[in-house]
């Protein structure tokens, strides 16, 4: 957790995308300052808590802003048994709101990170609407969800009994913790540890969660993934290979839930303009587990 000096001046924001209420933190920031959109993990795992304990060096340069998607963190509603939750319904609301963003500060595109499964929006909003996006990082970036799975479950032979294998071949809360705890080990030492747990209670510790949000953050996770994993598991995007956009792949070396090796492979076949970084002393999270570094990289890629 080095390099955490700035406070957050963010607040809460919402929105009505699509039938939907949106909520959405973002910092007070000049009219023609850069946004950056920020699309997080899960499905469901709505992060405002620790992206403003982690990433608030960003608001310094931009205004940024981190979108809670439909049906999780303080975007919680109660799914409807006939209502559309896939991926194309979440792309769909993502570039509603990115057109409301755009016409509201007079701007024309935006940076857009998005990280693990806000990885799979974020490029297929790159994909579908490049005019829209100036540059697109993905963190922990899905690239084929059924080889990471394959290589997950590989590279646990000899670490994990044959039930734990069979666990992480697949999209679930279970498998996300065995993945962390073997993140963990590989990556060792007390101060992880407490990075990880620091991060944890940025959600007890925020004044915009009560504790009715926070059951309704794991509400939210469990409808989330019950819907959108199975569609998760399907997401390959190794026969896409050219953006009209430039594209940047950021991977922590100890990444156990999306092996770096898979990104850095799918990297080198993008004819477009791209970067594959690796972050030497980070996990799935390099943006929180690395924020000052992290923080220069996006300097360095989106400032002119």
């Amino acid at each position: 957790m080095s390099g955490l000096t700035v406070s957050s001046h963010s607040h809460i924001h919402q929105a009505g995308v699509n039938g939907a209420r949106l909520v959405f933190s973002m910092n007070p920031a000049p009219r023609e300052a850069p946004i950056i959109l920020y699309l997080h993990g899960g499905p469901g795992d709505a992060c405002i808590p620790v992206t403003m304990r982690c990433n608030a060096e960003l608001e310094r340069d931009f205004r940024f802003i981190n979108l809670d998607q439909c049906g999780s963190g303080l975007s919680y509603h109660r799914f409807a048994l006939d209502e559309v939750v896939t991926i194309d319904s979440m792309v769909e609301d993502i570039h509603q709101f990115m057109l409301t963003l755009l016409q509201t500060y007079q701007q024309d595109s935006l940076v857009l990170v998005g990280h693990s499964w806000g990885s799979v929006l974020g490029l297929e909003m790159a994909r579908r609407y490049p005019s829209l996006v100036s540059h697109y990082i993905g963190l922990g970036q899905v690239v084929t969800m059924q080889g990471a799975l394959m290589l997950r479950q590989r590279l646990s032979r000899g670490t994990l009994p044959k039930w734990g294998q069979r666990l992480v071949g697949s999209e679930s809360s279970q498998a996300d913790l065995v993945m962390l705890v073997r993140e963990l080990m590989d990556r060792g030492g007390t101060r992880t540890a407490l990075g990880i747990l620091d991060r944890a209670m940025a959600y007890v510790r925020s004044p915009f969660y009560s504790w009715s949000a926070l059951v309704n953050q794991q509400k939210g996770v469990r409808q989330s993934r019950a819907r959108l994993n199975g569609e998760l598991e399907a997401v390959d995007f190794r026969g896409v290979t050219s953006f009209g956009v430039p594209v940047t792949f950021i991977s922590g070396r100890y990444d156990r839930h999306l092996p770096a090796m898979l990104v850095e492979q799918y990297a080198a076949t993008i004819r477009t303009e791209h970067r594959f970084l690796l972050f030497e002393h980070s996990g799935h999270c390099p943006h929180w587990d690395e924020p000052a570094h992290f923080a220069a990289v996006v300097r360095e890629l989106c400032l002119n």
